[in-house]
């Protein structure tokens, strides 16, 4: 079997795609970041509802929630490479369903307005959109 994603006539190494998975992350806790700081600007991030552990979501809790899938989701695409004959696809298949599975997860906050529902929402997707892209489209290309 080979050790890379095929993409015309070239190979992607498990390296590459760590290396890309955390440029991913980088991306995305940068995007969603700014997803951040915009709505809490606006107010709807209100510091007044706690998740897990008693908190409000802080700006950390982004970044971290942003760059840790990236890299989970590179070394998964790594055994699909190692063990499939269609990684990208299945790992398409994979994404999206993980997308749709993390739109219950906003939900399940006590109290939290319709406003930071929806702007957790978008920030799973912005999440997902560049994790996935980043993977799928730049971490194949050689130069």
């Amino acid at each position: 079997m080979s050790s890379g994603v095929s993409r015309g006539t070239g190979r992607v190494s498990f390296g590459r795609l760590v290396t890309f998975g955390a440029i991913a992350g980088m991306l995305a806790a940068v995007a969603n970041g700014v997803v951040y700081l915009l709505a809490a600007a606006v107010g709807t991030m209100p510091d007044d509802v706690a998740v897990s552990g008693g908190a409000p979501i802080t700006l950390l809790p982004v970044v971290l929630s942003s760059i840790i899938p990236a890299i989970v989701a590179a070394v998964f695409l790594a055994l699909l490479v190692r063990f499939t004959r269609r990684p990208i696809g299945i790992f398409w298949v994979v994404a999206v369903v993980l997308l749709v599975l993390s739109f219950i997860t906003p939900f399940t906050i006590p109290g939290a307005p319709a406003a930071m529902i929806l702007t957790l929402l978008i920030m799973h997707v912005v999440a997902a959109a560049i994790i996935i892209w980043v993977l799928t489209t730049l971490a194949p290309r050689q130069s």
